[in-house]
C-alpha cells in the first residue's frame, strides 16, 4: 500500500510539472495601450502614434502603416522600439478617420498584430500633403494598400489556446501511464 502511494504521490508531481511550465514558453508580448486609444478622437497635432506592449518587440521586424481618409500613407519612415514602447512617426495627418494597422513580433519569436481608428479633429496642416497622389491614376492608393498588412481586430495569439491543450493532454497522458505502470507493478508485487 505504501508502494501505491508512492506511485500516486509521483504522478501528481508529474502532472504538476507537465501543466505548470515556466511563464517565458507561454508568454507574448500582448497591446497594453496605445496613443491615441482606439475610437479617440484627437484635438492637437500628431507627430507619432505610440504602442506600449507588456515586453519588448522586435524593431526589425515591426510595421506600422498609418492611412488616412484620402487612402494615403502617412507614415514617415520606420518604427522604433525602445523597451516596450513602438513610434510610428506620422507625417501632418488630415481630419478624418485614421486607420492605423500594425505588426510586429515578441521577443519569444511570435508574431502580433492589429489595427485601430482614430479620429483627426486637429487643424488642418499649413503645409502640402506628404505626397501628392497623380491624377486619375491608381499609383498612390495601390502603394498605399501594398503597403497596408493583413490583420485581424486584435493581437493574433490563437496558438496559446493548443498549446495549452497540448499540454494538458500529454499530463493526462504522462499521468494515465505512471498510474498504470504503478498498478501494474503493485499487481505483480502482490502476486509474486
Amino acid at each position: 500500500m505504501r508502494t501505491f502511494r508512492a506511485v500516486l504521490a509521483a504522478a501528481a508531481v508529474a502532472l504538476l510539472v507537465l501543466l505548470a511550465p515556466p511563464a517565458p514558453a507561454w508568454a507574448h508580448a500582448k497591446l497594453v495601450k496605445s496613443d491615441p486609444a482606439d475610437g479617440a478622437t484627437v484635438s492637437a497635432p500628431l507627430t507619432a502614434v505610440t504602442f506600449t506592449f507588456n515586453e519588448p518587440v522586435k524593431q526589425q521586424f515591426s510595421t506600422v502603416v498609418v492611412t488616412g481618409p484620402d487612402g494615403v500613407s502617412y507614415s514617415d519612415g520606420t518604427p522604433k522600439s525602445v523597451d516596450k514602447t513602438l513610434t510610428q512617426s506620422v507625417k501632418p495627418l488630415p481630419a478624418g478617420a485614421i486607420k492605423v494597422a500594425w505588426r510586429t513580433v515578441s521577443v519569444d519569436g511570435h508574431p502580433i498584430e492589429g489595427q485601430l481608428t482614430f479620429t483627426n479633429a486637429a487643424p488642418a496642416p499649413t503645409t502640402a500633403a506628404p505626397s501628392s497622389p497623380p491624377p486619375a491614376t491608381s499609383a498612390a492608393p495601390a502603394t498605399a494598400s501594398a503597403a497596408t498588412p493583413t490583420v485581424g481586430t486584435g493581437p493574433a495569439s490563437s496558438d496559446s489556446g493548443a498549446s495549452g491543450l497540448l499540454w494538458v493532454v500529454l499530463g493526462v497522458v504522462a499521468v494515465a501511464l505512471v498510474l498504470g505502470g504503478g498498478a501494474v507493478w503493485w499487481r505483480r508485487s502482490r502476486t509474486g
